[in-house]
């Protein structure tokens, strides 16, 4: 029995080295290619002994605009969108802290929406950025929205929210269930969330090694602390004390951040302008990025 669970306990820890490396080898193809290809830089920010990563285009223009990824993502999930950002603005793009290049130690209380919103707020002030527009995808434009309730700098000067998640989802147990998928057939059905058209498949080892990633020590910690502190997190009526220009993207068939919570967002942003995208579900960015690079580009102005 002991030789048994030896050999079953060997094999799962090297898989997971194998995943690991899988998914290292996969971020890193990636970066390479935001980097050689569409021209964007490595860029490390120093902040209270932790580093967070951006990539970084047109280092040299005055304008700027910050985008920040989503859930179970990275800088890179924005490879379609911030390469058609307009050439006369710097484009930055971080790693979530404790994703990615971004690193923070595994203590519970560091993953919190709020703590990855301070953190990226202190890098903007480090970075000595002001008249920027920020932005992000789903828990990025979250982000975006904490950030901007708390610059009491006045440093931001517009929202670009895509997909935004900024209240309660009415059926949070199901959200949870469908956001961190444990086996294949539930990494399906978040894909069929994701997107309107069926995109090429992840190969078995991919998939294998997404899974374990999603279901790591970071969301575990993450999803803990937005269920418990819910009402903080989501930010609902709290958003109207938001006096910047907001500009929000969403498919309209999208099933995580649907319709009806977009429109209730949207009241709540006194100066924002919607958008809804036909033919798009929760990856808008994926699926859509000429419409949304459009109607960002024009936003812009």
């Amino acid at each position: 029995m002991k030789d048994e669970y030896y050999k079953r306990n060997k094999k799962s820890i090297l898989m997971k080295l194998i995943y690991g490396s899988f998914l290292n080898y996969y971020h890193w193809k990636k970066k390479k290619y935001m980097k050689e290809i569409l021209g964007f830089r490595d860029l490390k920010v120093e902040i209270g002994g932790h580093s967070i990563y951006f990539l970084e285009k047109n280092p040299e223009k005055k304008n700027s605009i910050l985008l920040i990824h989503g859930l179970l993502d990275s800088a890179t999930g924005l490879r379609k969108v911030a390469p058609k950002i307009r050439e006369d603005y710097r484009v930055l793009i971080p790693d979530i802290p404790g994703f990615g290049n971004s690193k923070l130690p595994n203590l519970k209380y560091l993953y919190q929406v709020n703590v990855f919103a301070d953190l990226i707020y202190e890098s903007i002030r480090k970075l000595n950025l002001t008249n920027t527009v920020l932005g992000g995808h789903s828990m990025g434009a979250l982000i975006s929205m904490h950030i901007a309730l708390k610059d009491s700098e006045k440093r931001i000067s517009k929202l670009v929210l895509m997909a935004p998640g900024g209240i309660p989802h009415p059926k949070r147990d199901e959200m949870k269930e469908l956001l961190f998928p444990k086996t294949e057939e539930d990494l399906l059905k978040l894909i069929e969330a994701l997107y309107y058209e069926t995109p090429t498949l992840p190969g078995k080892i991919a998939r294998k090694a997404l899974i374990q990633s999603w279901n790591e020590l970071p969301n575990q910690f993450l999803t803990i602390n937005t269920i418990e502190r819910e009402e903080e997190i989501f930010l609902g009526k709290k958003l109207s004390a938001i006096q910047i220009p907001a500009l929000i993207l969403s498919g309209k068939e999208d099933p995580i951040t649907d319709t009806t919570m977009i429109k209730k967002l949207h009241s709540y942003l006194k100066r924002s302008k919607l958008v809804l995208i036909p033919g798009a579900k929760h990856a808008i960015h994926m699926e859509k990025s000429d419409e949304l690079s459009l109607e960002i580009n024009r936003y812009l102005d």
